[in-house]
């Protein structure tokens, strides 16, 4: 994925769906960086880390696969407008952090815990793109001009043997920070950590590992 040139996010205050209960939700007091990301429902918990773009507008996530990575000129939790970019590695042999985003479902809770608490999503979105569909609709998944804030995360799918050929991807709408105890996620297990055999991506690559 090229993403070079996007116009940088102008994020401004908090904002709650109107379909989120108020008594479970409140409104941030402004655009706050992501620090860990937690799908229930896939088991991922996964620390957020900022990463930018090669000099050719390649974004390649963390070089620690249990890791996840936030586009750090895509918006914020908290902003009104733009996307919140995060994307992981998917490893064909398994221990991935992101192995098992193309299961998730519509309706599946995404949170992003923030220095003002746990930022809550629900899942609206989940569909593959092959390398030349996700170039020609960059703008459209991935720019900062969107009116309605929202959380994309993205990973490879695709494995042909030598390569990733597609790239799963999910849009997530804001709930809001919410209030009071957090629920209690289930801690997973950490794979045992060991070399890196696959490719690096090419230009207009996301989520190929690093």
């Amino acid at each position: 994925m090229v993403i070079a040139g996007f116009v940088l996010p102008s994020p401004g205050v908090g904002v709650v769906r109107p379909d989120a209960p108020a008594s479970q939700y409140h409104q941030a007091s402004g655009p706050v960086d992501p620090e860990l990301l937690i799908v229930p429902s896939i088991s991922i918990r996964a620390p957020i880390v900022p990463i930018e773009t090669t000099p050719d507008g390649v974004l390649h996530p963390p070089a620690d696969v249990d890791e996840v990575g936030w586009w750090k000129r895509s918006a914020k939790p908290g902003a009104t407008s733009g996307q919140t970019l995060i994307t992981g590695h998917t490893v064909h042999t398994g221990g991935g952090v992101m192995n098992r985003l193309g299961d998730l479902r519509p309706g599946a809770l995404v949170r992003v815990k923030t220095p003002e608490g746990m930022f809550d999503f629900t899942t609206t979105k989940v569909f593959v793109y092959t390398r030349a569909e996700l170039a020609q609709h960059a703008k459209e998944l991935f720019g900062q001009k969107r009116p309605d804030y929202r959380l994309v995360l993205v990973t490879c799918t695709g494995w042909t043997g030598h390569d990733y050929t597609s790239n799963i991807i999910v849009f997530a709408s804001p709930l809001g920070i919410r209030n009071g105890t957090e629920p209690k996620t289930p801690p997973v297990e950490k794979p045992t950590p060991r070399p890196s055999d696959e490719p690096t991506g090419e230009p207009g690559d996301v989520g190929a590992p690093a």
